[in-house]
């Protein structure tokens, strides 16, 4: 009888007698497919041993060679543990009437005139201009749009 052999390589078409045990027809597989028939299979049924009439296969039936494949899903990785807390982020702090830290006003009104001075000094470097005024820090002074800084020196 015959019987059709599928693989990866292909269709064949192998004779077989109903004797001829599962060791032979895996022979006949490798010689006809020229790979190795590591598990050969009717349908959904593993066939491993016996005969060819014993695990019920038909004349003209179709038996499925399936190859060992190495791989599948790798292990999960631990989740890492974070020694110490988190950064703080920086946070904005909003200043009331912001405009008077930059100036200082000197003088009553009575008798004598108002003096307006400039408590920050402003951006030396030509891409700023006038009214753009340096940040104070405590051992610097920076400017926000072009980052000027100059630093105060220890004494």
């Amino acid at each position: 009888m015959q019987i059709f052999v599928k693989s990866v390589a292909g269709t064949s078409v192998v004779d077989v007698n109903a004797a001829t045990s599962m060791e032979e027809l895996r022979a006949m597989v490798a010689a006809a497919q020229g790979v190795d028939a590591e598990r050969v299979s009717l349908v959904t049924d593993k066939l491993l041993e016996g005969t060819v009439a014993e695990c019920g296969i038909l004349a003209e039936q179709t038996i499925n060679v399936v190859l060992a494949v190495d791989g599948g899903k790798k292990k999960k990785k631990k989740k890492k543990v974070h020694k110490g807390p988190k950064k703080p982020t920086h946070r904005h702090k909003n200043v009331p009437m912001r405009v008077l830290k930059f100036y200082k006003v000197e003088g009553d009104g009575e008798g004598t005139e108002y003096k307006v001075t400039h408590d920050r000094i402003e951006c030396p470097h030509p891409d700023c201009g006038a009214g753009v005024f340096m940040a104070v820090h405590k051992d610097r002074q920076t400017c926000g749009k072009c980052s000027l800084t100059y630093v105060f020196q220890k004494k």
